[in-house]
């Protein structure tokens, strides 16, 4: 498993590589952003530690254009890893494509960890999802990345995508707050009381068929039913 560490801070830099070397894990390292998307070209590495305030590119930009660009970059899981702690900021960066997020400073056997159950999260979503999964008229076609209602391709951020599929995963049963945080959030950091409320009302915004599919089970979670 290859890990790619991008951080400009060579203390943190060789600290991260070494607690990730010890796991056997493949590292490369690199100081910015534009060296970053080349050697990502190149091996197509699973996971990427990532920090935010890199030379060249900085740490969102770059998580923009990799995940823009799959069929160039793979798909790997991105941890970003940061200074900044405002709530702001990481609901900023799980909107854009991060897939967790590690405030600095850090204990670097929990980055390892979250390294770890990122490939874990990954290897069995792979095993156990269809390339294409439906839902009355939605389709979601997990090789592609997209979402289509009606034939229609709509667009919906990361974080909709990744709510909108455990739904569907899920239809008939009761998906807690809990397990959508943690399958969706991976529950590491708070991201307010309010958070999956307002992903749910952006799904039924963007998908009408949602507003009377999606039902709040009060106190517990949420529940997908088919129309009658």
């Amino acid at each position: 498993m290859r890990v790619l560490v991008v951080e400009d801070d060579i203390e943190i830099r060789e600290l991260i590589g070494y607690f990730l070397e010890k796991e056997n894990f493949e590292i490369d390292k690199v100081d910015n952003g534009l060296d970053a998307l080349k050697i990502l070209k190149k091996n197509k590495h699973q996971v990427i530690v990532l920090d935010l305030m890199i030379p060249g590119l900085d740490g969102k930009n770059f998580t923009k254009i990799v995940k823009n660009l799959p069929e160039e970059y793979g798909n790997p899981k991105i941890i970003m890893v940061t200074a900044k702690t405002e709530i702001e900021d990481v609901l900023e960066g799980l909107e854009i494509g991060a897939d967790d997020y590690l405030r600095k400073p850090f204990d670097p056997r929990e980055l390892v960890l979250r390294v770890k159950k990122l490939v874990k999260n990954d290897e069995s979503s792979k095993k156990e999802f269809d390339e294409n999964y439906r839902f009355e008229n939605i389709t979601i076609d997990n090789s592609k990345h997209i979402v289509t209602y009606d034939e229609k391709e709509i667009d919906l951020s990361k974080k909709e995508y990744d709510l909108l599929a455990l739904l569907i995963r899920n239809k008939g049963l009761v998906v807690t707050r809990d397990k959508i945080l943690d399958e969706v959030w991976n529950s590491s950091y708070y991201t307010g009381d309010r958070t999956v409320d307002v992903y749910i009302s952006k799904l039924r915004e963007k998908l009408p068929i949602l507003s009377d599919c999606i039902h709040t089970v009060k106190g517990v979670g949420y529940k997908l039913k088919e129309k009658k």
